[in-house]
């Protein structure tokens, strides 16, 4: 069983908002909502529409469709690996359909997670993070131009965040003839109390890892997921984000 809370904010500057969220079967587009499921099995993801794309909103929708299907016990990687594929495809088709060459592109990121497994998965710079105990960690990996930069020893983590080209993404839905997402088998280190939150770039440009930890560390019990999702868009705009933002936080209960 689970225990979630997922939010979804237009933040301050944007005229609309691209960002989606989907929790088991409940897609959000803005607001908040809160539970816990009965089953001993959940699929939670963010879709952040491509800034500066038309109709981000509309692949992020198209993605997070398909992910809704797979609310069900026993999903595998190359099943997540297809809906990404096949979200890619149809956001393609739609751009080739409409002549929209500039449009329909999403990031991704989630997680799935049964009594048998727990998967990671990304492509574009959305965040999957874990919080266990007193330690906060990021389990995603940015598709990014500033991590590549990273891994090739040009700049340093610390430089990256805030380098003038920290925002461009180099792999993302719809925006090439394939994509094949990250995704991580971590079915061995995930337990009890783990807290997994997911993010959109609104939030995590903004907010470091040490005030995400105080934050959860707050507000880690049932009632307080909500409201520390309200509590972590707030400090991601008091912070500057000009963005829209998501935000899921969940834990695992049980043994």
């Amino acid at each position: 069983m689970f225990s979630y809370a997922g939010k979804v904010d237009i933040g301050v500057y944007e005229k609309g908002n691209d960002d989606r969220l989907l929790i088991g079967p409940h897609l959000l587009t803005g607001g908040s909502f809160a539970g816990k499921t009965q089953q001993d099995h959940i699929m939670a993801v963010v879709c952040d529409g491509v800034g500066g794309m038309a109709e981000g909103g509309r692949a992020a929708m198209t993605a997070l469709e398909l992910f809704s299907h797979l609310d069900r016990p026993g999903v595998t990687q190359e099943e997540i690996r297809e809906a990404v594929e096949t979200a890619n495809s149809r956001c393609r088709n739609l751009q080739s359909i409409e002549n929209l060459h500039n449009g329909l592109r999403t990031t991704i990121a989630g997680i799935y997670a049964d009594k048998d497994r727990f998967l990671v998965f990304n492509a574009g710079d959305s965040r999957v993070y874990r919080f266990r105990y007193r330690f906060f960690s990021q389990l995603s990996r940015d598709h990014s131009l500033v991590q590549d930069m990273v891994d090739l020893g040009e700049i340093s983590p610390e430089m990256a965040k805030t380098h003038p080209k920290k925002n461009i993404i180099n792999k993302c839905i719809g925006n090439a003839e394939t994509v094949v997402p990250r995704i991580v088998d971590l079915t061995e280190d995930f337990v009890k109390d783990d807290i997994i939150m997911i993010c959109s770039d609104g939030i995590s440009d903004e907010v470091e890892d040490a005030e995400f930890r105080e934050l959860i560390m707050e507000h880690k019990q049932d009632e307080s997921l909500e409201e520390c999702c309200g509590l972590i868009c707030r400090m991601a705009i008091a912070k500057g984000s000009k963005d829209n933002m998501s935000v899921i936080l969940l834990r695992r209960e049980g043994e």
